[in-house]
């Protein structure tokens, strides 16, 4: 038996295979560990809240630097209202 030690784990290998190719097929490429969201997001009050005001405090919040959005709506943003459908349905017949 041969024993192979790759980025700290021991393999222990027969002769009879190659260990430069066991070696890299066991190499794993280093994955960076994703960083946790930390943005912070204002709250939203229906019917109130326009989409430049929430573009604003979402700025402030997060302590970017604030900028003049051209075209964001100031008046209250649009609401999804759970009556209509999002599909139709149709009868195959």
């Amino acid at each position: 038996m041969q024993t192979i030690i790759v980025d700290g784990t021991t393999y222990r290998v027969k002769f009879d295979r190659d260990p430069i190719e066991l070696a890299k097929l066991a190499r794993k490429p280093w994955k960076p560990k994703k960083p946790k969201d930390i943005r912070k997001f204002p709250v939203y009050v229906a019917g109130v809240t326009s989409t430049a005001d929430y573009i604003r405090r979402f700025d402030n919040l997060n302590c970017l630097q604030a900028l003049d959005y051209h075209g964001a709506s100031e008046t209250s943003a649009a609401q999804y209202d759970p009556t209509i459908p999002l599909l139709e349905t149709f009868n195959d017949e």
